[in-house]
Formats: C-alpha cells, structure tokens, sequence
C-alpha cells in the first residue's frame, strides 16, 4: 500500500512534521532566553536608570550611564517581546505538528486494518480533509508573521530605537520642535508599537486556529475508525450467528 503523496508546498510541511520535538525545544528555548535578557539585562538598565531623582536623569549628557541605561532599556523593550513571541509561536508549531503526525499515524492505522477486511465488507478510506491543508497552511502563517514581527523588533532596536534615545532628555528629546527629526523619530517608534502587539496577536491566533482544527482532524478519525469497526463487528456477529 502505497502512501499518499501530498502536493508542494503541503509535502514540506509534512516532512517537517517528525521533527516537532526540536522545533518544540528550539521554541521553549528562545523563551527562556527572552526572560534571561529581562532578568540580567532590562532589569539592571531600569534600575541603573531610575536609580537617581528625575531631575537628574533627564539633564544628563549623552554617554553618561543615565543615557545608556535610557537606551539599553529601551532597545530591548523594542526587540525583546517579539522574539519571545516567536518563540512561543515555535513551541505551539511544535503542538500543531504532534497533532499532525497522530492524525497522519492514524490514518495509515485506519489504512491497514481495512486492507485485512474481507472483499465483501466496504470500507473505503475517505480522502484527506481539506481541514489537514488549512491547519497546516494557518501553522505556517502564523509562525511567520511572528517572525516577521520580530525581525521589525530587530531593525528598531538596531536603527531607529538607539538613535533616538542617545540624546539628553532635557536638553534635547522634549525641546525638539515639529517637523525636527527627533520628533519624527518618536512618532515612528510609536507608530509601530501601536501596530507591532496586534500583528503578534494575528499570528498567535492563526496558531491557535490551526491547533483546534488539528483536533477536529483527529476526533474525525477516530470517530470515524470507531463506527467502521463497529459495522464490521456487527456483521460479523450476523454472520456468525445465522
């Protein structure tokens, strides 16, 4: 019995089913390396900033350790949670590619328990759910808007976020006039937190999506397998008894 060949791009996804423990792993990782950064970076730059009155921190100088702490701070604000969101994205790839493999597994089962019925006992195997290819496909979306995010993250925490804030606060930041490239700066920045928390939101819940399709799939089979055996039993019982 030959397996069913699924189409580009359905036969990559497929391949990377068996591999969902180290995309699990590589997920779960990246979320422990973003609270690390909180821990050992974000939580020392807020402190070292906050650790004199306000009239002093906004007046300090640029490459003093208020102005540092101000940017380190701020840059892993920018980049940080959409990397911890992509790994969280990754970890529930994870779950949607286990809940993949068990519904292909069972498939194959339902495929050679019927092959052992006899010819007079119709048990056809019915054919792929369309469900299979959009919990696959809404995997793989959300996974990469996730990462898209992130890499936005990224490029502000390297560009935009440091150049900004290397500036005094008093003297500089909050002088800055309409139309100053400061001031442009800032609305840049803002713009895109506004814009970046609900695109992480989207991809989480193509995830999500594709989690509770993927059960669907496997109920389906099971409910499936369960009514063919009972109807071979049945008949066989018939049988048996006349």
């Amino acid at each position: 019995m030959t397996e069913e060949k699924a189409p580009f791009p359905f036969n990559m996804i497929e391949g990377m089913m068996p591999a969902y423990p180290v995309i699990a792993i590589m997920g779960w990782a990246i979320v422990l390396i973003a609270f690390l950064i909180g821990v050992l970076v974000l939580s020392p730059a807020q402190s070292a900033f906050f650790a004199d009155a306000k009239a002093v921190r906004e007046t300090a100088a640029v490459g003093s350790a208020f102005v540092e702490a101000n940017i380190a701070r701020h840059v892993v604000e920018a980049w940080v949670p959409g990397f911890k969101f992509f790994g969280l994205g990754l970890g529930l790839m994870g779950i949607t590619m286990a809940l993949g493999v068990i519904a292909k597994r069972l498939r194959r089962m339902g495929e050679v328990i019927t092959s052992h019925f006899p010819d007079d006992f119709p048990a056809p195997i019915p054919p792929i759910p369309t469900r299979v290819r959009v919990f696959q496909l809404s995997t793989v979306m959300g996974v990469m808007v996730l990462l898209a995010a992130a890499i936005i993250g990224i490029v502000l925490a390297t560009g935009l976020v440091p150049d900004y804030f290397n500036h005094s606060i008093a003297s500089e930041l909050n002088p800055a006039g309409p139309g100053s490239a400061l001031l442009d700066q800032l609305g840049t920045i803002i713009s895109f937190g506004i814009w970046l928390a609900p695109l992480r939101m989207i991809g989480m819940a193509f995830l999500f999506t594709a989690i509770t399709i993927a059960l669907t799939v496997i109920i389906d089979a099971l409910v499936t397998q369960a009514r063919t055996l009972s109807r071979f039993y049945a008949q066989a019982s018939s049988r048996a008894g006349a």
